[in-house]
């Protein structure tokens, strides 16, 4: 089955020609007027930019499902497969200090890969950047184009923003960081006559802390918004990891809000009398039912 081909022009091809046909048509003149010598000079600039374009230059390129091939007037076809390209970025092609000529061909997309066939000196996998080239590239290669122009200015500019983001937010966090350290440290102290007790009854308590937002939404980091810093502890048998057979006692800890600063937070003074008394009432429960009957109680 033959395969839809999508065509680009070089449009350098182009405009070599378009100035060698209005070098030629000069030089004619001037031979017209017996103006051998100047037209033999227009007549040798006029061969540069027809002859050596249609040599070395794709005067198209082709595009389909397969790949690309890039076509010249006298050299054998360079093609690429889809399959065999491994990244295409934007190439500064550099034409002295031109600024017209370096605007209007200085970017050039660089095809990275391997080329179907022999690899001969003319063959470079560059695609002259336009719009058409652009919107083909895209359009059949499954991959990301990188080294547009201001691309690595646009990603330095998001970087400074995300670590600027991440510096505010640590400031923000400098009065709340310690009270959650502080908090925590308290919860060891007030743990340890019940992890003795646990481990008489062949359980453990494992302490485990969690972000509840407003709306009930839980996150293991500090969201942007006011939040609970809330105690998770687990009652289960050493070494348990099945949800359905650990139990979960959640307390809250810390009322957070975002100020206009810094986050603010205001301790459960009751947390302490919360967590002494549900942790005795379950204790109490597994030493005198067992752990599965009090398991099967939940």
């Amino acid at each position: 089955m033959k395969k839809k081909k999508q065509f680009a022009l070089n449009r350098l091809f182009n405009c070599c020609v378009f100035f060698g046909l209005f070098l030629a048509a000069g030089a004619i003149s001037l031979f017209l007027d017996n103006e051998i010598a100047w037209g033999c000079g227009f007549a040798a600039v006029d061969l540069l930019f027809i002859v050596i374009p249609a040599i070395f230059t794709p005067y198209c390129y082709a595009f389909d499902s397969e790949g690309v091939s890039l076509c010249y007037v006298f050299l054998p076809v360079e093609r690429y497969l889809w399959k065999d390209i491994h990244a295409i970025d934007v190439y500064w092609d550099h034409w002295g200090r031109s600024y017209l000529l370096n605007l209007l061909f200085g970017n050039v997309f660089s095809i990275k890969g391997v080329n179907v066939g022999d690899c001969r000196f003319y063959m470079n996998g560059h695609i002259r950047k336009s719009l058409r080239t652009k919107y083909l590239l895209e359009k059949y290669w499954d991959g990301t184009i990188t080294g547009y122009l201001f691309e690595d200015t646009k990603k330095w500019l998001r970087e400074r923003k995300e670590k600027k983001e991440a510096h505010t937010k640590a400031h923000l966090a400098d009065e709340i960081v310690p009270m959650e350290r502080e908090v925590r440290a308290e919860v060891r102290e007030w743990l340890l006559p019940f992890i003795g007790q646990a481990k008489q009854l062949n359980v453990e308590i494992r302490a485990k802390y969690s972000y509840v937002t407003n709306d009930f939404r839980e996150s293991n980091s500090r969201p942007d918004e006011g939040y609970t810093y809330t105690l998770n502890l687990e009652i289960a048998q050493p070494g348990e990891t099945d949800d359905e057979r650990i139990m979960i006692l959640s307390v809250d800890m810390i009322y957070v809000r975002l100020g206009k600063t810094s986050y603010r937070g205001v301790k459960n003074k009751f947390a302490k009398e919360e967590l002494e008394l549900r942790l005795s009432e379950e204790l109490d429960e597994i030493s005198k039912n067992g752990f599965e009957a009090y398991l099967t109680d939940l």
